[in-house]
């Protein structure tokens, strides 16, 4: 057979294939004032469903080992399953007073919830969706991650003004540190260095190491900041700030900001596309999502999702 051919065949092969991973591609955007989640093609950059979801919708978090969305419903005292395969609801699991963070472990085997009203965080084994154990931590859990080692938990709690790190191998808090006022969305690098926590009440960034939170920096930033999300190979940060309509960009070298961009109303939701450049908003009071080129630090798509807009968590799948 022909080199050439050959050649042909493959490049052939190889583009089909990038083509379906493309087409997989997607953004959940939980539309809490709607009761549902709009499904975003990140390829067409197009709503191409919306799955109807009961318990007023906020939280979202991604397992791509198991083909899986869950989303925290505050007024459902849990979460629902959402099939990639069908994009629909699998299924609804309990939890207890008001979900809101959601996170999975990067190796897809635990879900976390963060309970605001029980100040506690459960742990669900994601294979069968049973609880495998409920810690309890400080006031109003927020955001939640796990370590790229899937070692550490690490819990925002928004009304002790904290950070606790939990051992998953014990079930135990190691450490709770004291940053700003009001701690709500968490970031975590991917070398499992650095965590960054939103202040919403004192409208800055606390910078921590991630081994021990031990207090960095401190970076001020616009109106109360919600959530946050690295991009171009984490030199960049991206924060929302619902009372200016911005995102602030920090230089995560410097640790200044260095701009701000304006999106909708009351950003939130925040997270990076696969190609790291583009950074997807969710405007809570638009009903809209803004797409940022974080090369040039300028909106360039916005997408009509639905009314309340909030998709606190990871949404890119």
């Amino acid at each position: 057979m022909p080199v050439r051919f050959l050649t042909s065949f493959f490049t052939l092969i190889l583009l089909f294939n990038s083509s379906l991973l493309l087409a997989e591609s997607y953004a959940f955007i939980s539309n809490q004032l709607e009761g549902n989640v709009a499904v975003i093609d990140l390829n067409s950059n197009q709503v191409i469903k919306s799955i109807a979801v009961e318990g007023k919708p906020v939280g979202v978090a991604v397992n791509h080992h198991l083909q899986q969305v869950y989303i925290s419903t505050p007024e459902g005292a849990g979460f629902a399953v959402i099939d990639i395969d069908s994009l629909q609801v699998r299924k609804y699991v309990r939890v207890g007073g008001a979900s809101v963070g959601i996170a999975v472990s990067p190796d897809g085997k635990r879900i976390f919830v963060a309970d605001w009203y029980e100040n506690t965080v459960s742990i669900f084994k994601s294979a069968d969706l049973t609880l495998e154990k409920k810690i309890t931590v400080g006031k109003s859990p927020s955001g939640v991650m796990v370590s790229p080692d899937n070692r550490w938990l690490y819990v925002a709690n928004r009304m002790d003004d904290s950070i606790s790190q939990i051992d998953l191998q014990t079930f135990r808090v190691r450490n709770t540190t004291k940053v700003g006022a009001h701690p709500f969305g968490i970031s975590l690098d991917k070398k499992g260095i650095r965590l960054y926590a939103a202040n919403v009440e004192s409208n800055d960034v606390s910078v921590l190491s991630a081994k021990n939170l031990k207090r960095l920096a401190k970076v001020k930033v616009g109106g109360r900041p919600y959530a946050m999300t690295l991009a171009l190979d984490e030199t960049r940060l991206f924060v929302t700030n619902q009372d200016d309509n911005t995102i602030s960009v920090i230089d995560t070298a410097t640790l200044k900001e260095i701009k701000q961009i304006t999106v909708g109303d009351k950003p939130e939701g925040i997270s990076t596309h696969h190609d790291d450049r583009h950074v997807y908003v969710a405007n809570w009071f638009d009903g809209t999502v803004s797409v940022i080129d974080a090369q040039s630090l300028r909106v360039v798509k916005t997408i009509t999702t639905g009314e309340g807009s909030r998709a606190f968590g990871r949404f890119i799948y």
